[in-house]
C-alpha cells in the first residue's frame, strides 16, 4: 500500500534511477518505490490538490508528470527536487510524453489544446482542429509524430511541427 491513505495512485513510469516512480492524485504528491525493497518514498508538491496524473521520463533523465487540477507540468528529478511550470486556468493536462524532438508533449483536456514544453520550461500550445475534443493520452509514434486520443471518439495526431489530422 501507498504511505498515504487514500492517495489514489495514477500514473507509474520506471524511471533511469532503477526505481519505479508514480503519482498519488488525491495526496498531490509524487513517490519512488524501491522494487528490490518495496520501500517507498514520497514527495510531496508546493502546491495542495494538485492532482498529479500522468508521469514519464523526459530526454533530460528527470520525470515529468501533468498536475491536473493543479494546472501545471511537474518536474522532479532522481534526487526528489520539483520544479512546476504554470499554464492558464482550466486546462487540465493530463497526458505526458517526451516527443522525437527532445520536448515534452501533453494534453490540454480542459482547454482543446496540446502542450508542448521543452526541458528549459518553454511551453507552446496547439488547439486541436474538432472543438471540444478533450484529449486524454499521449505517446510517441515511430513515425515521429504524436498521437492523441480524443473523449470525442478520434484518435489525433500532431507533427512536431503543429499539423493536425485526426
Amino acid at each position: 500500500p501507498s504511505p498515504t491513505a487514500a492517495s489514489t495512485p495514477q500514473g507509474i513510469v520506471a524511471g533511469p534511477d532503477g526505481m519505479l516512480w508514480y503519482t498519488e492524485f488525491s495526496a498531490s504528491k509524487i513517490a519512488r518505490i524501491n522494487p528490490a525493497t518495496g520501500l517507498v518514498t514520497e514527495f510531496p508538491l508546493p502546491n495542495a490538490n494538485s492532482g498529479p496524473g500522468e508521469i514519464t521520463i523526459g530526454p533530460d533523465g528527470n520525470l515529468w508528470f501533468t498536475q491536473q487540477s493543479g494546472d501545471r507540468i511537474g518536474k522532479i528529478t532522481t534526487a526528489g527536487v520539483i520544479t512546476e511550470f504554470p499554464l492558464t486556468a482550466g486546462s487540465t493536462p493530463k497526458g505526458i510524453a517526451a516527443g522525437p524532438d527532445g520536448a515534452l508533449w501533453f494534453t490540454e483536456q480542459g482547454r482543446n489544446r496540446i502542450g508542448r514544453i521543452t526541458t528549459a520550461g518553454a511551453i507552446t500550445e496547439l488547439t486541436i482542429p474538432t472543438p471540444n475534443s478533450q484529449p486524454q493520452g499521449i505517446a510517441a509514434g515511430p513515425d515521429g509524430a504524436l498521437w492523441f486520443t480524443e473523449s470525442g471518439f478520434k484518435i489525433g495526431r500532431v507533427t512536431t511541427a503543429g499539423v493536425f489530422s485526426e
